[in-house]
């Protein structure tokens, strides 16, 4: 997750920009400092993976964004992101405003240079397991370190996997949800703050670290809550599936504006792609219909959740209680603020959200299915 507390973009004053230095470079590498595994011994094995690779790091998002858009200027087609997954998110919104400016700056020519604007998309990306989670990990045959950086930097190529995106607010991610699994994000948080012994905090910011912090505050947060949430579920798209417990697809006719659910809730969760971090399948059914996202309605008590971990984790648990969709835009709104996290990052707390299916989709590095290039 790129940290939001350090100060702006640190000044290159006297000097020329960094991406005009590599300019002739052909992959751009953005380490994200904060990130969990981005140690002093991975930013030096970076620095030594040749003349191929151009390599930044950032320690806040808006550095991101400047090297993301003098990157772009230049004509960069491939970032790797060094991190996990609010690290990706962080450079995916970057590079979609960039090419939200370069649109506006286009609408203000001539017929023929707006016909351009069409043509216009999302460069490549690849995703280094860096960060505490890294939901793409399963989809694209993830492995920690720099070992897929090494590959490119040697002349392997990779085939690539086409996703979409969900927007909400002014971010693009591929999850997000308000609710049990941000309460719990931010438990984590606080619980990795007050770890101090060097030991405990690497186990703190483990998959103990969050375990510890779902059974010492989330669940007894949850048990003496007073009074449920209510939550109200508005389609604002042209198409609504419901996904029935046998797992069949089932269209629902309802208006844009129209409410498809009115009831408690304890968790709303969308996703374009099937995994949390840690393997967690929240979403199978994400990319059963191209341009849907799942929309997962939780109302579920928190016993009939941990009698269930198992199931939960793989996918696999189906219940009344649990209500699935396949939406392209949503609106909810709750009776109370709930507690949000996009793409794996604390938001705060929201008391309604939209979220959509953006008209952007990215193609991203699958390093399980390296290109073999024929020989002569």
């Amino acid at each position: 997750m790129l940290c939001l507390r350090n100060p702006p973009c640190r000044a290159r004053a006297a000097e020329s920009s960094p991406v005009e230095r590599n300019k002739a470079k052909e992959f751009v590498v953005i380490l994200n400092e904060n990130a969990k595994r981005v140690t002093d011994r991975v930013r030096s094995s970076a620095e030594k993976l040749g003349p191929r690779i151009a390599l930044y790091t950032s320690r806040t998002k808006e550095e991101a964004f400047h090297i993301v858009r003098e990157a772009l200027d230049r004509g960069c087609q491939r970032i790797i992101s060094g991190g996990g997954d609010g690290t990706f998110s962080h450079l995916l919104s970057a590079a979609k405003r960039c090419l939200e400016e370069k649109n506006a700056q286009i609408q203000k020519m001539g017929r023929q240079a707006r016909e351009g604007l069409l043509r216009l998309s999302l460069p490549e990306f690849g995703v280094l397991k860096l960060g505490t989670g890294n939901s793409l990990a399963p989809l694209l045959g993830l492995r920690k370190g720099l070992d897929p950086v090494r590959s490119l930097a040697g002349g392997l190529d990779f085939e690539t996997l086409r996703i979409h995106l969900i927007e909400a607010e002014d971010r693009c991610c591929t999850f997000s949800g308000l609710g049990w699994d941000a309460q719990i994000l931010n438990d984590y948080v606080w619980l990795k703050e007050r770890i101090r012994h060097p030991v405990l905090a690497s186990w703190g910011r483990s998959i103990g670290g969050y375990l510890a912090a779902i059974l010492l505050r989330t669940i007894p947060t949850v048990i003496f809550r007073q009074r449920p949430v209510e939550a109200v579920a508005r389609t604002l798209g042209n198409r609504l599936y419901r996904i029935r417990e046998d797992g069949s697809i089932q269209f629902v006719d309802a208006a844009a504006g129209k409410a498809f659910y009115e009831g408690p809730c304890n968790l709303v969760c969308v996703g374009t792609t099937p995994y949390y971090g840690y393997r967690i399948k929240a979403f199978p059914y994400a990319m059963a219909l191209p341009g849907l996202m799942h929309v997962r309605i939780v109302k579920a008590p928190v016993s009939e959740i941990l009698a269930h971990v198992p199931a939960l984790w793989q996918g696999r648990y189906r219940s009344p209680n649990i209500l699935d969709f396949l939406a392209e835009r949503v609106d909810f709104s709750f009776s109370d603020a709930l507690p949000l996290q996009i793409g794996g990052d604390a938001e705060g707390y929201r008391s309604e959200i939209t979220y959509q299916v953006s008209p952007l989709t990215v193609d991203v590095l699958d390093f399980s299915r390296p290109v073999h290039t024929p020989t002569a």
